[in-house]
């Protein structure tokens, strides 16, 4: 009898000795997608935007999933949905038809049809319902310097911040050009603007902005403009935005040498960007004018059009063209002006 008394005791001590080693390499909890494939995906969900559901796995990493393609959502913790009219709700299970969208609430385990489209975001960030607000950045520069039979230094930085509440929109932008050969200035310019809207709707906006810019070999010493606009953003979101704006500006310029002016203008705004290749290409192109509303003639513009590849860790190069057109220039002043640019920074 105490034999098989310690071989039980044994016995059981091996079993709880498995079952603790099961534990230690079994994950506590973990969520589950399943596919319309029928495939099934184990992980952790994070943020579902413009129809891509972010998926933390232990074997590939955060993968990025086609929402249109998942079938059920199974949470082990409540995820936090973001419906299309605004409202929120947690939910510990997803389960998606051609009809409808059932969504089990944490309350009570509760369940509820919705339309098939009536989830916006999954997790969403704060900013999107009002709490605290969103800090983008962008930092590049190119720089050249070549000693020898030339005798040259390029310096171009340029950079811009951006923040985003729910209803408002606040961006600053700036860049600096100076080149030197053999210690001469060959190119020596600057511009800086600032720009705050405010959404009455998801897509209409209002709201002003502010500008200065610096050319001393386009004779401008300084053009200085202020104005209100109105604005549509057509697309807002991780791989496309595109929003333009028009409005009336008030322009002053200051030339080195040629006569001074004052004048109102009609603005605009286009800023456009999309990810070609989802995380690795993104095409932009960015643009603003002032059209004189005495001088049809004297009509400005800026351009950037160009490419980003982003890197790792936040760096990011960019092939770039950027485009000055003044119309109104003196006339020993080219009215166009050409610049391309390889660039390396750091977004955030």
């Amino acid at each position: 009898m105490r034999i098989m008394n310690g071989l039980n005791r044994r016995l059981a001590n091996r079993l709880s000795l498995l079952a603790a080693m099961l534990l230690a390499v079994t994950p506590l909890s973990a969520d589950e997608l399943l596919m319309k494939d029928g495939s099934r995906l184990i992980g952790k969900v994070g943020h579902q935007t413009d129809g891509t559901l972010e998926f933390e796995t232990t074997y590939a990493g955060t993968i990025k999933v086609k929402w249109d393609e998942v079938s059920e959502l199974h949470a082990d913790e409540p995820v936090q949905l973001m419906l299309k009219n605004e409202t929120l709700q947690d939910a510990t299970t997803i389960k998606k038809t051609e009809e409808a969208t059932v969504v089990t609430a944490v309350t009570e385990g509760a369940s509820e049809s919705l339309a098939p489209d009536a989830i916006a975001f999954i997790n969403p960030e704060p900013w999107r319902y009002g709490e605290g607000f969103k800090f983008t950045g962008r930092v590049n520069a190119a720089l050249k310097s070549q000693r020898g039979n030339t005798d040259s230094d390029e310096v171009d930085i340029d950079g811009e911040l951006g923040w985003r509440w729910k209803e408002d929109r606040t961006t600053i932008f700036g860049q600096l050009e100076k080149d030197k050969s053999f210690g001469v200035t060959t190119s020596q310019n600057w511009l800086v603007t600032g720009r705050y809207d405010h959404f009455q709707t998801e897509k209409f906006y209002y709201g002003a902005n502010i500008g200065f810019e610096h050319d001393e070999f386009a004779d401008l010493e300084l053009r200085s403009q202020i104005g209100p606009h109105l604005g549509y953003q057509f697309f807002e979101g991780t791989n496309l935005n595109l929003n333009t704006d028009a409005g009336l500006t008030y322009v002053d310029e200051d030339f080195i040498d040629a006569e001074d002016d004052d004048y109102m203008a009609l603005s605009w705004l286009v800023n456009f960007d999309w990810f070609i290749i989802p995380d690795h290409v993104q095409f932009y192109h960015r643009d603003n004018g002032l059209l004189s509303l005495s001088d049809t003639g004297d009509l400005v513009i800026n351009s950037w059009t160009g490419f980003r590849f982003p890197l790792v860790f936040g760096v990011v190069a960019s092939a770039e063209a950027e485009v000055k057109y003044d119309g109104g220039a003196p006339a020993a002043v080219d009215k166009t002006d050409t610049t391309y640019r390889a660039k390396l920074g750091y977004q955030w």
